[in-house]
Parts: structure tokens; C-alpha cells; sequence
């Protein structure tokens, strides 16, 4: 079982992922259409929790089983990012609950460090067959190197 060490050490770490806005995540008017900024933030999880698993991979324990599903996202725009900005993506861990991982995500254009979009995002840990709740703590004790 994790200790309150590997906890704590969890919460610390912080992950950075760089995008380049694509002409089809925008709209008439060349700014990002807001939806698409949750898959920003799904690249974002992805590489958080590529980079905690090293050498396994979500994409890993996304074809075992264990799928992170989302039960709740609460979004807050501040600016927009535009075709051909490179953004970044930091992500880190803010809550970990017996089945949930509350994410704090915050989207940053890479030119001028303006914060674009803030996210909490909780996600669920899940068997993908089942649709069956999984323990956090036993899966990070399972997966972690």
C-alpha cells in the first residue's frame, strides 16, 4: 500500500507537455474552439502519467484493463490560444482519493507564459470490462517503478 511518502511524493510532481495548435483545433476566427482544449488536457494526463510509469506506459494499462475515466471537469478560460501557438501543458496530481485522482491541469501559451486555461479534472480508476471502481492507492503501488 502506499505510504504517506510515496502520497506526498505524488503530489509533487509536476509534468510539462508542449502542443503546437493545429489549424483544426480552431475555429472560423483561428482561436482554439473551447472543446478542444479537453483533449490539451488529456495529452496533458497522458504525459503525467507517462512519465510516473516509466517505463510502463497508460498506454499499457489502458490495453490490461485499468481505464481513468472522468466523472467530473471544471474549466476555466482565461485567454485563447491560436493556430500555430505551441502551448504547455502542466499537469500534476491534487487529491488522491481511494478510486478518484483529482488533476489540476493549466494550459500556458509557450511565447508570453500567459495562462490560457485552468482545469480540475477527477478521474475514476476503473476495469475497463467491468466498469468495477479500482483502488488508487493499490494501483500506484502495483505500477509505480
Amino acid at each position: 500500500m502506499i505510504n504517506s511518502d510515496m502520497k506526498a511524493r505524488l503530489l509533487n510532481l509536476k509534468d510539462h507537455c508542449k502542443i503546437k495548435v493545429r489549424f483544426n483545433d480552431t475555429d472560423m476566427m483561428g482561436i482554439v474552439h473551447f472543446k478542444n482544449y479537453m483533449v490539451y488536457f488529456d495529452d496533458g494526463f497522458v504525459s503525467f502519467m507517462n512519465s510516473i510509469l516509466s517505463p510502463k506506459r497508460i498506454e499499457d494499462t489502458v490495453h490490461e484493463g485499468t481505464v481513468f475515466g472522468i466523472k467530473k471537469v471544471e474549466i476555466t478560460y482565461q485567454d485563447s490560444a491560436k493556430f500555430g501557438d505551441y502551448i504547455i501543458v502542466e499537469t500534476q496530481i491534487k487529491k488522491i482519493g481511494t478510486s478518484s485522482i483529482t488533476f489540476q491541469h493549466e494550459i500556458f501559451r509557450e511565447a508570453d507564459k500567459t495562462l490560457i486555461a485552468s482545469v480540475e479534472c477527477v478521474r475514476l480508476a476503473m476495469e475497463l470490462n467491468t466498469n468495477r471502481l479500482l483502488n488508487v492507492v493499490d494501483f500506484f503501488s502495483k505500477n509505480l517503478p
